[in-house]
């Protein structure tokens, strides 16, 4: 059985809103630019809510992204919420002629805040800042006269709390991407060759038939491996794994080594993941990559899970998995939600792994 549900939730203790806007990159995942953000309930002493990251919308489209970003983070009815434009332009003059400034997709942010207004969340407060960075100066959409100078992103009670909680931050959203990475075509083919004669060995019989036992001990061990910091897995054991994970209760007992997130075997299982993702050809990697997606989203870490179960879908269409989990993410749904899928570990190999450990 996976270990007791955990809250990914981070707790907000900050009263300036430099504070919050310095502390965005631990929120999400990693350091936005040209992006939209969007945290409900951000108030002192609370919980952060629903949290959400979006590309800025081409002008056509600012108001259907508009309608579903407030769609998406009031499903909880949240009581307040804060709108960040990250980048996205300059500041210009106003259109009239008048002393005043626009900032950077105002009109989005007006639109936004009226679908807010509409369920609910009664004008948000919104800032736009042109990155996030040690002493860049923020602006707020209500009044010019409302900035303030961003400290030290690393130095926010948020970043204290992901890091004590074994949360990574990335740099970008590319560096999350190149976690996931594929290897080179040939590798892939090669591999692809050697799963394809296992798989007709194994159907054979010879040199033995596969079992979800047979799996278990293959994941255990890989597991033992990833756990020392090396994982240059050989193209046999690749093999091996590849075929393990096509067996739904082996698949299911990997799922469970995603509880609690923050403990020793899921940052290990969740390294595991990302590098068979990695390793492994189409249809294959898919079920890696889900188990990636999977592993990041419980942890709180949204844009990875997203970008892992959109790879696990690229390599196979058909994984339904994958697809209801990334449903999910795109519909906000909070990762506590999904700790139920981690309580299947019929063949023991969380168990195992800790005693392997």
């Amino acid at each position: 059985m996976a270990s007791k549900k955990q809250s990914t939730r981070i707790r907000i203790t900050l009263k300036r809103p430099e504070d919050v806007l310095a502390a965005i990159p631990y929120i999400v995942g990693f350091r936005p630019s040209d992006s939209v953000v969007l945290l409900t309930n951000v108030e002192r002493g609370k919980e952060v809510g629903r949290r959400l990251r979006g590309d800025l919308p081409p002008e056509h489209a600012i108001e259907e992204v508009a309608h579903h970003i407030a769609e998406t983070i009031t499903q909880d009815e949240p009581t307040s919420a804060l709108i960040v434009i990250v980048g996205g332009g300059d500041i210009t003059e106003g259109a009239d002629g008048s002393d005043g400034t626009v900032l950077p997709y105002a009109e989005f942010v007006r639109i936004l805040r009226d679908e807010l207004d509409a369920r609910g969340v009664d004008q948000p407060a919104a800032y736009w800042v042109p990155e996030i960075a040690a002493g860049v100066r923020y602006r707020c959409y209500d009044h010019e006269d409302c900035t303030g100078e961003l400290p030290d992103p690393m130095s926010s009670e948020v970043a204290a709390q992901c890091v004590s909680h074994g949360y990574v931050t990335y740099e970008s959203r590319k560096e999350l991407e190149r976690l996931l990475k594929p290897d080179s075509e040939v590798l892939l083919r090669e591999r692809a060759d050697l799963i394809d004669a296992k798989q007709r060995e194994l159907a054979c019989g010879f040199p033995a038939p596969f079992s979800a036992e047979r799996g278990v001990t293959a994941l255990q061990d890989a597991l033992k491996t990833a756990r020392s910091g090396v994982l240059a897995l050989g193209d046999d054991q690749l093999a091996e794994l590849a075929i393990a994970l096509t067996d739904p209760r082996v698949r299911d007992a990997c799922l469970a080594t995603a509880l609690p997130p923050d403990a020793e075997l899921a940052t290990t299982a969740m390294r595991l993941w990302q590098a068979l993702t990695r390793a492994l050809p189409a249809p294959e990697s898919a079920q890696a990559a889900c188990l990636a997606g999977y592993a990041a989203y419980v942890a709180g870490q949204g844009p990875l899970a997203g970008i892992a179960l959109r790879a696990a879908l690229e390599a196979d269409s058909t994984h339904v998995l994958a697809g209801l989990l990334l449903r999910a993410l795109e519909h906000g749904i909070h990762p506590d939600e999904l700790h139920r899928l981690a309580d299947h570990d019929e063949v023991g190999l969380c168990a195992k792994a800790r005693v392997a450990a």
